[in-house]
């Protein structure tokens, strides 16, 4: 058991170490961690990486994972008085700026399209 803990700890810190290199080395502003996401998800699609590889390392922090959402409850609670009064604000930006965003991005490849 300890060594399948040690392997998927092992595969998984590679991905993300090997995510810090690529985006070190090229100057990219993407996030390490998610590209080590992206690049975990398209191995395991592939094959590359089996499930059953990763799940004693991962099983435990999916058991704790709503300990992680813990601090970002209690500063939404503790802000609740600004938030309601702003909230007009926030919906516009949590919702129509992205809808009208994927609307513009929609109409561009419309009209790309069309154009080839």
């Amino acid at each position: 058991m300890a060594l399948q803990l040690l392997i998927s700890w092992a595969i998984l810190s590679t991905f993300l170490v090997v995510a810090h290199l690529v985006s070190a080395h090229f100057a990219l502003t993407f996030p390490a961690p998610l590209s080590a996401m992206l690049a975990l998800f398209i191995a395991l699609q592939l094959g590359l990486v089996k499930l059953h590889w990763l799940l004693p390392g991962t099983q435990p922090l999916l058991n704790f994972m709503p300990l992680f959402f813990v601090p970002a409850a209690a500063k939404v609670v503790e802000h609740s008085p600004l938030i309601s009064e702003h909230w007009l604000v926030l919906l516009l930006c949590l919702f129509l700026v992205p809808a009208l965003g994927l609307i513009s991005i929609g109409f561009l490849m419309q009209k790309l399209r069309g154009a080839s």
